[in-house]
């Protein structure tokens, strides 16, 4: 029999699931959140050099960097919740720093977290490996996209052209 050792507890060929957060995954989420804001605010700054060269490309180009906090907080605590939790603090972080987006961001950021946190439900937090990450970022894209959708007036554009920008985001 395989084990695995999650969360400190050794099981046989079944992955057992911490059910609430402790201090140390509080304190890991708070310094996943501070890490990200930083490079969330430098995001930021390229986000807005690039607009100007790519247009609304910029933002897809740069989506995968916006993403990171919330799968990453998921992967290492593996608590219900963390993505969102991760991702939505991560947000907080880029507005105390002084991102570019303000209270903008939190709202973006509790979605990205939201679409992270079904990649991970739709394994019922039993999967933490490629499969899940995958799903993960597939599920991250489809709901932030269709949140910018509307957020970034991409409904505005042809059809062609919002393939395009989902296609490369």
């Amino acid at each position: 029999m395989k084990y695995v050792d999650v969360n400190h507890r050794f099981t046989k060929g079944r992955v057992t699931l911490k059910k609430k957060f402790h201090l140390q995954d509080v304190i890991l989420i708070a310094l996943i959140a501070i890490a990200f804001g930083a490079i969330f605010v430098g995001t930021d700054w390229i986000y807005n050099a690039l607009y100007l060269v790519i247009g609304p490309f910029a933002n897809e180009a740069l989506f995968g960097l916006w993403i990171m906090a919330g799968p990453l907080a998921a992967y290492l605590i593996r608590v219900p919740g963390a993505a969102i939790v991760g991702e939505t603090l991560g947000a907080a972080a880029e507005v105390l720093f002084g991102g570019t987006f303000g209270a903008a961001a939190l709202i973006s950021g509790l979605v990205q977290g939201f679409g992270s946190e079904i990649g991970f439900a739709f394994w019922r937090y039993r999967n933490w490996g490629w499969g899940s990450l995958l799903t993960s970022a597939v599920t991250t894209t489809i709901v932030a996209f269709g949140y910018e959708l509307f957020r970034l007036g991409y409904v505005k554009y042809s059809f062609p052209m919002i393939l395009a920008c989902f296609r490369f985001g």
